[in-house]
């Protein structure tokens, strides 16, 4: 059984179904027509009334002439007024006065020309403009609904996209992070190691810590250092003596909002790159403060390890890409991500981001 219902009230109330929301239209864009669009209208009202002009007798073809041209301009707004708004309420109130327009501007003029024939002449003018302009604006109308719908659908598949994006670009746990620390934990509760009841309290904290970073447009720093924190636990639950990590952040700092996820891309790197390959291990060192810059502030976040410096030649991994793809997602040009040596050694990651004036 076909689900296509008949709207019967296109019959008698024509236009589109949608009445699109002052947030609808100021996202879709309030754009006028463009010059392709008003072109193809005038070369086919142009069209349509060179015909019936040429049926007009000679001495009445001035009159007609400047009826057309007395038209143009209420015709022209009209027009305007509904490509603001396309609604069926508004084609309804717009082809009513286009209509009433023509009809007192014909009965006017035939009441005050003394010539029946030209003021009959300009009546049947007057009519067939309104049915022109009626048959217009409906068109119009329909044309500027799909336009928009059509934006909107365009901009709702992008944000899709991007909100697809970003959520696989925050997605930072990494799986053999959690592989490694089970199959650890695993050992140590079959050994009966004292470490595994840590472990399993700093890894169930990193989870629960890590969760919200997969559903979250923004988070506070201050959050995000939590999972950061947890994480760096368990990593020291695992390798000892040889991570050791601090973290200084400032009050103001912590409460930015920033995209989720970055920070700890940082630290994982910092960790696997700076940490794991010394035998004698290396400190992380994690600062977070709010700097003033000649354009305005900005957060400024700093990743430091002193284990053996950027290897050679460097080659950023897909943590890092991701990253690089989110700031210029959320911030354009006006975020920076760099990496380089620490000057005592190690590495450096750095990671500044705009602050709203």
């Amino acid at each position: 059984m076909s689900t296509d219902r008949i709207d019967w009230s296109q019959i008698w109330y024509p236009g589109p179904a949608r009445e699109f929301s002052a947030d609808e239209l100021a996202r879709a864009g309030g754009d006028r027509p463009s010059r392709s669009l008003l072109i193809a209208l005038a070369v086919n009202l142009a069209g349509c009334a060179a015909p019936a002009l040429a049926q007009v007798p000679g001495p009445q073809l001035p009159w007609v002439l400047a009826l057309l041209l007395a038209s143009v301009l209420p015709t022209w707004r009209g027009a305007m007024w509904l490509w603001a708004r396309p609604s069926r309420r508004r084609l309804m109130q717009a082809s009513f006065a286009a209509v009433g327009l023509q009809v007192s501007m014909g009965l006017l003029l035939r009441w005050g020309l003394a010539d029946a024939q030209l003021g009959a002449t300009l009546m049947i003018a007057g009519g067939l403009l309104s049915l022109v302009v009626t048959l217009g604006y409906w068109l119009l109308v329909q044309f500027r609904a799909h336009q928009i719908e059509a934006r909107l659908r365009e901009l709702d598949e992008r944000e899709r996209a991007v909100a697809m994006a970003r959520q696989l670009a925050t997605a930072q746990v990494q799986p053999h992070f959690l592989f490694n620390s089970l199959a650890s934990l695993q050992h140590w509760v079959d050994a009966g190691d004292t470490r595994a009841g840590p472990l399993l309290a700093s890894l169930t904290g990193y989870l629960r810590a890590v969760l919200p970073l997969f559903r979250c447009e923004q988070l506070a720093l201050g959050d995000e250092l939590g999972a950061v924190q947890r994480y760096l636990e368990v990593m020291r639950a695992r390798l000892g003596e040889r991570l050791r990590f601090v973290i200084e952040a400032d009050a103001a700092a912590c409460a930015v909002p920033m995209p989720p996820g970055l920070l700890l891309t940082l630290v994982e790197n910092a960790v696997e790159h700076g940490v794991q390959p010394s035998l004698r291990g290396a400190e992380v060192r994690i600062q977070a403060r709010i700097e003033p810059q000649p354009d305005g502030r900005v957060l400024t976040l700093e990743v430091s390890d002193s284990g053996p410096g950027l290897p050679k030649p460097l080659a950023e991994g897909l943590g890092l890409a991701n990253s690089r793809q989110r700031l210029a997602q959320a911030y354009g040009p006006r975020a920076a991500l760099a990496l380089g040596p620490r000057p005592d050694g190690g590495t450096i990651a750095r990671l500044e981001l705009p602050l709203p004036t």
